[in-house]
C-alpha cells in the first residue's frame, strides 16, 4: 500500500518527536546520575571510646613514623615518659586543627608537669593518603607558626597499614563522609603511660588544664619519684567522671577520710580521758 506525500511527512515528524522525548529523557537520567549524592549512613558510635573495653590495652611500641621534619622514628621513642596521643588528619581545614590549637593553649594551664621534660604530646594522621606536604602545612593552621615547642612531635605512619592496627587497638573508629568530603572521629586524647598503657581518654572542648594534670600523674603510676609524691597525692582527691569526661573531687573518699578522722580522734582523746580516771 502507498502512502501520500502528506501521510508520509506526517510519520516522519511523530518519529522525530518520539526521538527527540526519547533523547530527552536519557540526558535527564544521565543529568540525574552524575550529580547524585551517594549515600550514606553515619555511625554515631564512632564520636565516642568504649573505656570500659580500652581503658588499660597495650600500645604497641614498633610502629614507624615520619615526623614534620622528614626525621624517622618508632613510637617506642616517645614513650620514656606519659604520651598525649591526639589521632588527626592533616588535610582536615577544621575540627582537627582547631582540637590541636585547643591542646597546646590547655596545657600552658599545666603547672604541675613540664611539656618535654615530664611529659610528651605525638599527633598523628589517620589518613593513609595525607603526604609530608599536608603534614607540614597543618603545624601551621593549628596555631605553630614559630615551629612545635620542645616535647611536641606531629607525624604520620610510615607504613600505611599500621593505620588500622593502631586505632582498632585502642578503640579509635573514623568514618568518611562522601557528602562534605571529611572524616568524622572522636575529638579525644589518649594517654599512654610509659608502660605503654591506655590510662585515659579524655575529649576535647570538656577537659581543663588540671584534668590533664592528674592524667599525666595517674599514668606515672608506680613510676612517681619522691619529688613528685605530692601531684600524687593530690592527683588521688579526684575520680574520673565518666560522663562529663573530667576528673572532680572524690568527696566520698573525703566524707570516708573525714569520718576516719573523726572516729581515730575520739579513739585517742577517750584513752587520753580514761588514763587520767585511773591516775585519779
Amino acid at each position: 500500500m502507498l502512502l501520500s506525500r502528506d501521510s508520509v511527512k506526517q510519520n516522519c515528524l511523530v518519529q522525530a518527536g518520539l526521538l527527540a522525548c526519547a533523547m530527552m529523557v536519557g540526558v535527564e537520567s544521565a543529568q540525574a546520575a552524575y550529580g547524585k549524592i551517594p549515600n550514606s549512613t553515619v555511625d554515631s558510635s564512632i564520636m565516642k571510646i568504649d573505656e570500659d573495653k580500652f581503658l588499660g590495652v597495650s600500645v604497641a611500641r614498633d610502629y614507624a613514623l615520619q615526623d614534620s621534619n622528614g626525621k624517622e622514628l618508632r613510637l617506642g621513642d616517645l614513650m620514656d615518659k606519659p604520651l598525649i596521643l591526639v589521632l588527626s588528619y592533616y588535610s582536615c581545614d577544621g575540627a582537627c586543627p582547631a582540637i590541636n590549637d585547643s591542646l597546646r593553649t590547655t596545657l600552658k594551664g599545666v603547672s604541675s608537669w613540664k611539656l618535654g621534660q615530664d611529659y610528651r604530646v605525638l599527633t598523628v594522621s589517620f589518613d593513609k593518603n595525607d603526604t609530608q606536604e599536608n603534614l607540614e602545612m597543618f603545624v601551621h593552621h593549628a596555631g605553630f607558626h614559630d615551629g612545635l615547642p620542645q616535647g611536641w612531635t606531629m607525624a604520620r605512619f610510615k607504613n600505611p597499614s599500621d593505620i588500622e592496627r593502631l586505632t582498632g587497638s585502642v578503640g579509635f573508629k573514623f568514618f568518611w563522609e562522601p557528602r562534605d568530603r571529611v572524616f568524622l572521629h572522636p575529638a579525644a586524647f589518649l594517654v599512654v603511660s610509659p608502660d605503654a598503657r591506655v590510662t585515659r581518654f579524655l575529649y576535647a572542648g570538656s577537659i581543663q588544664a588540671s584534668d590533664i594534670g592528674i592524667s599525666i600523674t595517674k599514668a606515672y603510676g608506680s613510676e612517681l619519684s619522691a619529688s613528685n609524691m605530692v601531684n600524687f597525692m593530690m592527683s588521688a582527691c579526684y575520680s574520673y567522671n565518666y560522663h562529663d569526661g573530667k576528673y572532680t573531687l572524690n568527696y566520698p573518699m573525703f566524707i570516708a577520710v573525714g569520718a576516719l578522722g573523726l572516729g581515730v580522734t575520739s579513739l585517742v582523746g577517750g584513752s587520753i580521758l580514761m588514763k587520767r580516771r585511773e591516775k585519779k
